[in-house]
């Protein structure tokens, strides 16, 4: 497989007399979609900088940048005593423009993805371009921030919601009163809605500072015209801030989802106890059976008997993973169907074929599919995507 040579470069624009300061992804080629990655509270770009390279590894023209006044460490100009969760939409607003503006970059493909702070932002920006954003991507989006601004909480600050100071906080570690009283005021709920384009989110079941819940609150928010347009991807373990191997999850989940898959099932899976072994002192093969099954709206379902993944060493590495089942359930038109899942990884990742006898998923047995594999509760969660459009 080529390797994809990336090229970085650093660019300004601007927003109401500050400059904004960030980094440009991309690989080789003309008409690149762009996708705009935007940091958490205080965080800055770095923070954020692995999403941008995989999507411009998938072609992207890729883009991360520091808010102004958003950093306790950042390259933008403005003082975080004049940041709000408004000003930040500004900003982004201000990177989709310049994006669009480069020459290479095609201003009718462009995509979002934000990490918490920076999750409400682009949902917010999402639902005011609406079909100007082709996808959505929400990392633990910190949609509690007005229900906290409401409870004179933020993050490691405390105060009287009802008498907001002007600055609240002391040293490098303050925001001002307008961040507060602007939170104060909002629906999160009301304003992310109106976009009407695909949405993926993704958050971890150990997250202590945004709980689950507003994300499933979103999914249902996104979903009330149409259930298969938002994914909620649940990563088992991670916090808030996804670690490397959450990272390494979360990622797995992206890039399908950039290139326009939407998640078909999301499996569920229980090894059994009963393993078989083939053994010589070369080659060894393990059988692992499994159960569990799949909810999403596309399908609903059990996966039958005689399920097993076959993992196949030889001198103590796996040269050939291959699970092979069969689920039993529903489509998204409420028709009782069935599915064969193959799915194989020689090394390179892993390549599902998705076979079914449904006439509504019947895209799926031609459709360009892809395998994410992550930690699940008691055992994996095997996501499977494919093109539905």
């Amino acid at each position: 497989m080529k390797k994809t040579v990336l090229t970085v470069s650093d660019f300004e624009c601007t927003r109401g007399g500050l400059t904004i300061r960030g980094q440009e992804y991309r690989g080789e080629g003309e008409n690149l979609p762009v996708c705009v990655v935007s940091h958490g509270f205080m965080a800055n770009m770095a923070s954020v900088r692995q999403y941008a390279v995989a999507a411009a590894g998938l072609g992207f023209a890729a883009y991360i940048f520091d808010f102004c006044g958003g950093c306790l460490e950042g390259k933008s100009d403005g003082k975080m005593t004049d940041m709000t969760v408004l000003t930040e939409v500004e900003d982004l607003l201000a990177v989709v423009e310049y994006a669009k503006s480069v020459p290479g970059n095609d201003r009718t493909r462009v995509s979002l993805i934000g990490a918490s702070q920076g999750g409400f932002v682009s949902a917010l920006l999402a639902a005011r371009l609406g079909k100007e954003i082709r996808r959505l991507v929400l990392l633990y989006p910190a949609l509690c921030i007005p229900d906290d601004a409401r409870a004179g909480k933020n993050l490691m600050f405390s105060f009287d919601p009802d008498n907001v100071p002007e600055v609240i906080g002391a040293g490098p570690l303050k925001i001002g009163g307008d961040y507060v009283t602007t939170a104060q005021g909002m629906d999160p709920f009301e304003a992310i809605g109106p976009y009407p384009g695909p949405v993926l989110i993704l958050h971890g079941t150990e997250d202590k500072i945004v709980d689950l819940g507003y994300s499933r609150r979103a999914r249902d928010t996104y979903n009330a015209t149409d259930p298969r347009r938002c994914c909620l991807a649940v990563i088992d373990g991670a916090g808030h801030g996804f670690d490397r191997r959450a990272d390494a999850v979360a990622l797995d989940i992206i890039r399908p989802f950039l290139e326009g898959m939407s998640l078909i099932f999301e499996v569920n899976v229980k090894l059994s106890e009963n393993i078989g072994f083939d053994w010589t002192p070369i080659r060894q093969t393990r059988v692992l059976p499994f159960t569990g099954g799949s909810k999403t709206a596309w399908f609903s379902g059990e996966i039958q008997p005689g399920a097993k993944d076959v993992q196949k060493t030889r001198l103590g590495r796996i040269v050939r993973f291959c699970a092979e089942y069969d689920m039993v359930g529903t489509d998204y038109t409420g028709e009782k169907c069935r599915v064969h899942i193959k799915n194989e990884n020689l090394g390179a990742g892993w390549i599902p074929t998705l076979l079914t006898d449904s006439p509504a998923l019947n895209f799926l047995n031609t459709a360009p599919a892809a395998t994410a594999v992550g930690p699940g509760p008691g055992g994996v969660t095997v996501r499977i995507f494919a093109k539905a459009e």
